[in-house]
């Protein structure tokens, strides 16, 4: 019993991380539902735009919720999750408007490009913080990592929604997915990839030229172009990524 017992106290965070916790994501929480409301006033989109942020951030609340156990051995939330928590508001809010970016004015559209650049800045700040201040933890590198991929899915689903461009510019945001899902029929890509400063471009160029294509003044020909570009990064940099797991598994295959 007592074996169980510390394996169990071991998976499971403290309870003061886990009371933090729901305390910044309750306040987050709140933040959706305020700004989302007053956005749906300002620019006269449907009650369905409430319902499509709150349901993206109730499903970034419960995987923080279960990853929570792979924060430890940090006690606190910390400053660097926090700033993730902020994107992770975010994106949601945009989530909000996608199927209604009909309605958004074009002061609005300018919006979201400032909001979005804000939240990309705050996704090297946070990265940043976590290293120097040493916050750093498995719960906290996948936790960034889920909320870059969900916010590249969500501008992907904008600026195709915009008109600009077309479905194929869905492909960006469905590369961090695919992934995934290959990796449940491929062992070799279940396994942790080391920190690659490639890889953290290529997500910067594929968010920043999607909420590029998002400003007003874009025409679709520019927009196509430069996210043509941009997709051809990525689906190099997850390339490389598959064919490094790959040789790995090959070589532990030879060398047991």
């Amino acid at each position: 019993m007592s074996i169980l017992t510390n394996i169990s106290t071991a998976r499971l965070p403290a309870p003061a991380l886990m009371v933090r916790t729901g305390v910044h994501i309750s306040l987050g929480m709140l933040g959706v539902i305020l700004v989302a409301q007053t956005i749906s006033a300002e620019w006269g989109l449907p009650a369905q735009s409430l319902m499509q942020a709150v349901a993206l951030y109730t499903g970034i609340s419960v995987f923080v919720c279960i990853q929570l156990r792979n924060h430890m051995p940090q006690r606190n939330f910390g400053a660097a999750n926090f700033l993730t928590l902020i994107r992770a508001v975010i994106v949601s809010l945009f989530a909000g408007i996608v199927g209604h970016s009909a309605l958004v004015p074009e002061m609005g559209a300018w919006l979201l490009v400032y909001v979005g650049t804000i939240a990309l800045i705050l996704d090297g700040i946070d990265g940043w913080i976590a290293r120097r201040l040493r916050l750093h933890s498995l719960f906290g590198a996948r936790f960034d990592l889920e909320v870059d991929a969900a916010f590249i899915f969500i501008l992907s689903l904008l600026v195709w929604d915009s008109g600009k461009v077309g479905a194929w510019v869905l492909l960006g945001g469905a590369m961090r997915y695919l992934f995934v899902f290959a990796g449940c029929a491929i062992r070799a890509l279940r396994q942790p990839l080391p920190p690659n400063r490639r890889r953290q471009i290529a997500c910067v160029i594929q968010t920043a030229t999607l909420l590029f294509s998002l400003s007003p003044d874009v025409q679709p020909i520019v927009a196509s172009s430069a996210n043509g570009v941009a997709l051809t990064i990525l689906i190099i940099s997850f390339g490389r990524d598959v064919r490094l797991l790959l040789a790995s598994e090959r070589a532990a295959g030879t060398h047991p």
